[in-house]
C-alpha cells in the first residue's frame, strides 16, 4: 500500500457505501437481489425495493465540549463534539441512533435511520461512533477507540448531555436506543450499563446486523487485504480496476447524480471478483482504522506513527503519517498500542481479557435477561462466524430476525428489513 491515496480511496469508498435516499413507492415485495453477501455489503438496497422515508422537515446540527483537555493544533476544526437531533412539535420519546464503525452522526445510513424513526413518531439523536475521529477528539475521556467497554462509557456521558439538551427544546416521554454493526454492539453495552445508572429506563434497544465480537471482525477484514487471499492483486489494481469500468459505465450513460438508481446499475455492470469485493470492504475498513489510529497517536502524542516529539499543525502535510497507519492491521494497533495503554490505565488485565471484554459474550447473562433489546440482522453477515449467528439466535430467541441474505447492513433499507425493524421497536402513538 505504499501508493495509498487517501482521495481516491476516500472516493471510492463513497461510491461503495449504499446511499440513502427517499424512496419511491414499494410494490409486493421483491427478493433481495444479491445473494452474494460481499456484493450486497457493497451496493446495498436497489432503489424499487427500498421502504420509502420522507426527508425529515427539521435537522438541527448541533455540537458542544466536552473535555477539557488541550485539543492538538491539526483538529482545531474538531474541538466540539458534533450531533444531530429531530425532534417532533409534540411530546414524544427520544430515540437515540449509534453510527457503525468510523461513521458520523450525519452517515448515510444515519439519515436513513433518522428519518424513520421521526417518522415513526420519535424525537431522534444521532450520535457518531466513538471510532470517529471527531468522537476521539472531543469526548473520549482516554482517546483511544476500539476498548468498547471504554467508549460504552464515553457513548452513556455523551448521551446524558445530549438528553439534557434535548430536554431544553422538546418535551421527551421515554428513551430508546439503536445501533448498526458497532454501534449495534454498543447499543447491548449501553443497555446494559443503564441496568446499573437508571439515567434512561431505555423503553426498546435495537441492534442492527450488530458485531458479536470487535477483535474477531476486525482481524477477519484485515485477512481480506493478507496478500495470500487476493489472489495476487494489490489493493490499487482493485480500485485501478473499479474506477475504469465506473468510467466506461459514465461515459454510456446520462447520469445527473450518483443516486441509489446508478448504484444499483453500476452493481449490474461492474465484473468483479468475490476477492475484488473484499478487498473493497476490507480497504475501507482499513482507512477507517488508519484514521482512528492517527488520530489517537495524535491526541496522546504517544509516538506510534508520529514521533512524539512531532506536534502538527494545520500547515504540516498528513498523507506521510495516515499511509503509515494505513499499513497498519488492527491486530497490530491492538498489540502495539491499545492493550498496552490499557495495562498503563489499569486495572490489570490479560490480552485475552481485554478481548473477551470487547465481545457480547462478556455480557451474555444480562443479554439473556433482558426483555428490551432486538436484533436484525442476516444469516450471511460476513463480519460474523456462523458460531456467532448462532450464539444470536440462541441469546435472543424470538426477539431476533435474520435474513437470509443482505451481508453485512446492505439490506438495512430493504422494506422488509425496516418493517422488522418497527415491529420490534413499536411505532409511536400520534
Amino acid at each position: 500500500m505504499a501508493r495509498f491515496d487517501l482521495q481516491r480511496i476516500v472516493a471510492l469508498s463513497v461510491l461503495a457505501v449504499c446511499l440513502w435516499a427517499t424512496g419511491s413507492a414499494v410494490a409486493a415485495d421483491k427478493p433481495y437481489p444479491f445473494t452474494d453477501p460481499y456484493k450486497a455489503t457493497v451496493f446495498g438496497t436497489p432503489p424499487d425495493i427500498m421502504y420509502p422515508v420522507q426527508p425529515v422537515p427539521r435537522v438541527s446540527m448541533r455540537s458542544f465540549e466536552v473535555e477539557s483537555r488541550p485539543v492538538p493544533d491539526v483538529f482545531w476544526y474538531a474541538d466540539e463534539l458534533e450531533y444531530s437531533v429531530a425532534l417532533q412539535r409534540k411530546p414524544a420519546p427520544l430515540m437515540f441512533l449509534i453510527a457503525g464503525t468510523g461513521a458520523d452522526h450525519d452517515a448515510g445510513k444515519m439519515r436513513f435511520l433518522r428519518a424513520l424513526f421521526y417518522e415513526a413518531g420519535y424525537h431522534v439523536a444521532c450520535l457518531s461512533s466513538p471510532t470517529h475521529y471527531n468522537f476521539i477528539v472531543s469526548a473520549s475521556r482516554h482517546a483511544a477507540a476500539g476498548y468498547v467497554p471504554h467508549d460504552v462509557e464515553d457513548l452513556y456521558r455523551v448521551m446524558r448531555w445530549v438528553a439534557e439538551d434535548v430536554r431544553d427544546d422538546a418535551e421527551v416521554t421515554g428513551y430508546s436506543v439503536a445501533g448498526y454493526s458497532l454501534g449495534g454492539m454498543h447499543s447491548a453495552f449501553l443497555a446494559r450499563m443503564d441496568s446499573e445508572e437508571k439515567h434512561f429506563n431505555f423503553d426498546k434497544v435495537l441492534m442492527l446486523n450488530p458485531a458479536v465480537n470487535l477483535y474477531g471482525s476486525a482481524l477477519r477484514f484485515d485477512s481480506w487485504l493478507d496478500p495470500n487471499n487476493t489472489g495476487g492483486k494489490t489493493v490499487m489494481e482493485v480500485m485501478d480496476e473499479f474506477y475504469r469500468q465506473f468510467a466506461e459505465f459514465y461515459k454510456t450513460r446520462e447520469i445527473e447524480s450518483l443516486d441509489s438508481e446508478v448504484l444499483y446499475q453500476l452493481s449490474q455492470y461492474v465484473d468483479a471478483s468475490e476477492a475484488d469485493f473484499k478487498i473493497l470492504i476490507g480497504t475501507s475498513f482499513r482507512v477507517t482504522a488508519a484514521s482512528m489510529i492517527f488520530t489517537s497517536d495524535v491526541c496522546l502524542s504517544a509516538g506510534y506513527v508520529v514521533p512524539s516529539d512531532t506536534f502538527l499543525t494545520t500547515t504540516d502535510p498528513l498523507l506521510p503519517y495516515f499511509t503509515a497507519a494505513s499499513k497498519l492491521t488492527f491486530e497490530q494497533y491492538f498489540e502495539e498500542y491499545l492493550y498496552p495503554y490499557l495495562r498503563y490505565l489499569g486495572p490489570p488485565m490479560t490480552e485475552g481479557e481485554a478481548i473477551y471484554n470487547c465481545s457480547l459474550m462478556s455480557i451474555e447473562e444480562y443479554l439473556r435477561s433482558a426483555e428490551n433489546i432486538y436484533v436484525v440482522g442476516n444469516l450471511d453477515d460476513p463480519i460474523l462466524s456462523g458460531d456467532e449467528v448462532k450464539f444470536l439466535q440462541d441469546v435472543f430467541g424470538d426477539k431476533a430476525y435474520f435474513f437470509e441474505h443482505g451481508g453485512h447492513c446492505g439490506n438495512m433499507m430493504y422494506a422488509p428489513y425496516v418493517r422488522r425493524m418497527l415491529e420490534f421497536t413499536g411505532e409511536v402513538q400520534q
